[in-house]
């Protein structure tokens, strides 16, 4: 297949010349252009078409880029994303990170990523783009990373995660539990928030969380398993769990499946984080959660804000929401 520059060595003529000629991005003499369409013939020369675009339009595209993950919340999110983009006449287009990895690279990849309007960047700090400040300095963007507390505030949001802790130790308490385990997953900022305000609340309250019943994991649905079984094997085990993930939760429903341990005749379960998937576990699963739908309309007026032009300075408070299914049950007298 014959080259641009092919064509502009035959025609006599620059790269750039020839470009403008097919591009109608400059005038060309007559003369000029007689010589390249000649050359274009002789040569047989197709434009790449998608490459030309590229190169001269932009598109109504916001990138919402998100993690592989064992629940479904960072989908939810980004479908309740893109609803909100679609009155602004902005489409989404999902990637995982290591796609926009490579568009940051260069390329044409990176050609499409620079004609968009924007991106979104949604993910835990390990599954992070590795360039993502490049991609703030080239477009319009709004970067979520649910481990860094501090970049959630300077992307104007607030989460109450002593708040979340507290509604959900006092929902188990007002249910009879007295004894609470804890499963944290890695205790970075959000972790360790939602562990001081937990740990904050029970005092308050007069209830137990022992030590041992304080239980760390990866994000990861195997090891929140494994630990949860440890320390469900216990002979003193707590009536209640509280875990600040959906996917410890659902490790922990298969470790209670497995040893026998009835949810929630003989445990109760109750998870910080709504996703699809507690809806449809065995028993549908209790969360305490901060409202997607705001985290959404968030992240797209920020963004519409920036590709307008406009002051990015409103704050948005979440919401702490309590989610009803059937995995919290009421501790019968003697029992906690």
């Amino acid at each position: 297949m014959a080259t641009i520059k092919e064509v502009a060595t035959l025609a006599e003529v620059s790269i750039a010349t020839v470009s403008h000629y097919l591009n109608k991005t400059k005038t060309v003499t007559e003369q000029t252009g007689q010589r390249v369409q000649a050359a274009i013939d002789q040569l047989n020369y197709r434009r790449d078409d998608m490459a030309a675009w590229l190169k001269t339009a932009g598109a109504p595209v916001v990138f919402i880029v998100y993690p592989h993950a064992d629940t479904s919340f960072f989908d939810d999110v980004a479908e309740e994303i893109e609803i909100c983009l679609m009155p602004h006449g902005l489409n989404a287009l999902r990637v995982r990170k290591s796609t926009i990895d490579r568009m940051l690279e260069g390329g044409a990849l990176r050609s499409f990523l620079t004609r968009s309007a924007g991106i979104i960047v949604l993910g835990h700090s390990n599954e992070w783009p590795a360039n993502a400040t490049a991609a703030s300095a080239i477009l319009p963007s709004v970067m979520l990373n649910w481990d860094d507390l501090d970049g959630f505030k300077e992307q104007g949001l607030v989460e109450h995660l002593d708040g979340g802790a507290h509604a959900a130790v006092t929902y188990l308490a007002e249910r009879g539990h007295r004894n609470i385990g804890l499963m944290t997953g890695p205790l970075l900022s959000r972790g360790s928030a939602l562990l001081e305000g937990s740990l904050a609340t029970a005092r308050d309250l007069g209830v137990t969380i022992l030590p041992e019943w304080v239980v760390q994991s990866t994000y990861g649905l195997q090891d929140s398993y494994n630990q949860a079984r440890k320390m469900l094997e216990r002979a003193n085990r707590p009536t209640a769990l509280f875990t600040f993930g959906t996917q410890f939760a659902f490790g922990a429903l298969q470790a209670c499946y497995e040893l026998k341990i009835r949810v929630p005749d003989d445990i109760s379960i109750i998870s910080y984080i709504e996703c699809r998937q507690a809806e449809f576990s065995a028993p549908p699963l209790t969360t305490v959660t901060p409202s997607i739908q705001q985290i959404a309309a968030h992240a797209v007026d920020r963004i519409v804000r920036q590709i307008n032009g406009e002051a990015t300075d409103v704050r948005t408070s979440l919401d702490i929401q309590v989610v009803e299914r059937l995995s919290v049950g009421v501790v019968r007298a003697g029992d906690g």
